[in-house]
């Protein structure tokens, strides 16, 4: 069946609206029920003071006493505090993996200068061979207190995690002539509530191909658990309008592991359904200079009934080898696609990076 431009995007809106609004029902109940204890030991300090002014004339010497019992703790209460520490910075340490993998969102949304270099080889189990080159860089551009930065990319991907870009390297793939895309960004709103990207550019690539794109981004912090939401509707002059919908979760297990889930959702007038994905990672800190993933996905179309195209494992093991700026990838995966009756094909990537910010 299709649908229309406006159905899509109230499909969608609609969708992040109730997670929104669930978000933050349970935010304002904790608030709610904060500013009530507050005010309870407010009135409770004011009682203890009227009763220092009064005379002790006032009350008879053998007046009973009145002992206010202590409230008893419920009984799993000794798990709070290993809990509050296991919870505490998700979202400082959400981010810091994702800078230390460079992931594609710390690109789109670090408001310095950034410049990220990588080199790919990607061999598959038949013998075939692929090299991939990548290229993004932001600069700040002067005299404009820092609000518009310079884009250039190739390859401009809006999934927002190198997992999906990765699914769909192969040799054969690789070799393919990157499009590169050139614009201006700016940043409307503040890092802890709405903050809306946009940007206008063209897409060099056989024809001069202008766009424009509109990313909104929303975190919150939901007890133990982080929410990253990213809406992205653009238009091309080729190919005609878009809409990218991206939301992440994040859960720090310990000091060192993180989960994380990811859903992601894209359609376009060209094709009118939808793909997607959902994929599931686990982010291990092994050093100040070594860290893996490992991750798993299911892809898909929603034309025309929702089914998987491909499913994909895989992991990443990525090294600092010097000064905080060259780092090192080995990427094996095995791919399961439906136009192959879910036979596994294996691949295995070298990466090299070199990563410039300020």
């Amino acid at each position: 069946m299709a649908y229309s431009v406006l159905d899509r995007l109230l499909y969608i809106t609609l969708l992040f609206i109730n997670i929104s609004l669930f978000v933050n029902v349970h935010a304002e109940s904790d608030v709610k029920s904060s500013d009530i204890h507050s005010q309870g030991i407010k009135t409770q300090n004011l009682k203890l003071d009227i009763s220092a002014e009064v005379e002790t004339e006032a009350f008879p010497e053998d007046a009973p006493l009145q002992e206010e019992s202590a409230p008893k703790k419920p009984f799993f209460s000794f798990l709070d505090k290993p809990q509050e520490y296991i919870s505490s910075g998700v979202e400082i340490f959400a981010k810091g993996l994702d800078e230390f993998f460079s992931d594609d969102k710390v690109f789109y949304d670090t408001s310095g200068t950034y410049l990220r270099l990588r080199a790919d080889a990607i061999w598959a189990e038949a013998g075939e061979i692929g090299y991939k080159g990548d290229l993004k860089l932001k600069l700040r551009l002067p005299h404009t207190k820092k609000k518009l930065k310079f884009i250039l990319e190739s390859g401009a991907d809006e999934r927002q995690d190198d997992i999906s870009a990765q699914a769909e390297n192969t040799p054969i793939s690789a070799i393919e002539e990157n499009n590169y895309f050139a614009g201006i960004q700016t940043t409307i709103g503040k890092e802890d509530g709405w903050q809306l990207k946009p940007s206008i550019g063209i897409r060099l690539s056989s024809v001069i191909d202008p766009y424009i794109k509109l990313r909104f981004k929303r975190k919150y912090e939901f007890t133990n658990w982080s929410i990253h939401w990213h809406e992205t509707p653009y238009w091309f002059d080729s190919s005609g309008t878009g809409l990218d919908s991206y939301f992440e979760l994040n859960r720090k297990i310990s000091e060192q592991v993180l989960f994380r889930a990811s859903t992601f959702a894209r359609w376009t007038s060209e094709i009118d359904y939808f793909d997607m994905s959902q994929t599931f990672s686990i982010f291990h800190t092994l050093s100040p200079r070594r860290a893996m993933s490992y991750y798993a996905g299911v892809y898909g179309v929603s034309e025309p009934a929702v089914y998987a195209t491909y499913y994909l494992l895989g992991l990443n093991y990525r090294q600092n080898i010097h000064k905080g700026y060259l780092f090192f990838e080995l990427l094996p995966q095995v791919k399961y696609q439906k136009i192959n009756d879910f036979q596994a094909e294996h691949s295995l990537t070298f990466r090299l990076e070199m990563l410039f910010k300020k």
